[in-house]
């Protein structure tokens, strides 16, 4: 099931719903794939009881929804999916400190898998070669830069086309998929925010 671009947030207690750093995790989770309750209590370290109390919490607020249900040795499982890959209120909610904890979380959040995906990696990846010292295989770079809300918006829509143009993205793990003779699989995390402050270099 392909989930939509975004989800408008309409309530102040939907808004309640997704400020929790725990299901603010969960909700990351079920955007990129369809997880079974058992399957998240297990990535996330926590029993099947709380990881249900947080599923029916978000399922009851429209962010989460059942996309499909398997029998296994008797027992009806169900795969939980967010219902959009972004999340954002609508204006009469905010200011939103509640939501703007959340988005930092996300932030969190993403930078742990890419060091968790780091530290996993093999030494392949990281290994120096002077074959063809123009021919870059990684990346690791940081970027302080200056731009109005429309360039760096014009910037993001432009990314997306260069992703594109240059990769075939890989499917959900559930879709699956094999490389060419010619492929190779990479990671790429990308992360970017207005930060106005002066002590702060790189």
């Amino acid at each position: 099931m392909k989930i939509t671009g975004v989800y408008k947030i309409k309530t102040h207690e939907q808004l309640k719903a997704i400020a929790d750093p725990l299901r603010t995790k969960i909700l990351m989770k079920l955007v990129k794939d369809a997880h079974t309750g058992q399957q998240l209590a297990e990535m996330l370290d926590i029993t099947r009881n709380n990881i249900y109390f947080h599923l029916k919490e978000l399922e009851k607020h429209g962010v989460i929804q059942i996309v499909r249900k398997e029998e296994k040795n008797g027992i009806v499982q169900k795969y939980y999916r967010a219902v959009a890959s972004r999340f954002i209120p609508e204006d009469y909610l905010l200011p939103s400190l509640d939501l703007v904890e959340t988005s930092r979380q996300v932030f969190m959040e993403t930078l742990d898998i890419t060091r968790t995906k780091i530290e996993h990696a093999p030494a392949a990846s990281f290994a120096l070669s002077s074959a063809n010292e123009h021919h870059r295989k990684n990346l690791a770079s940081t970027y302080r830069f200056h731009a109005t809300q429309e360039s760096f918006h014009a910037f993001i829509e432009e990314f997306k086309l260069l992703m594109d143009k240059h990769f075939r993205m890989e499917p959900t793990p559930a879709g699956g998929t094999s490389l060419t003779a010619e492929e190779k699989s990479y990671y790429m995390s990308l992360i970017a925010f207005q930060d106005n402050r002066k002590d702060i270099n790189g």
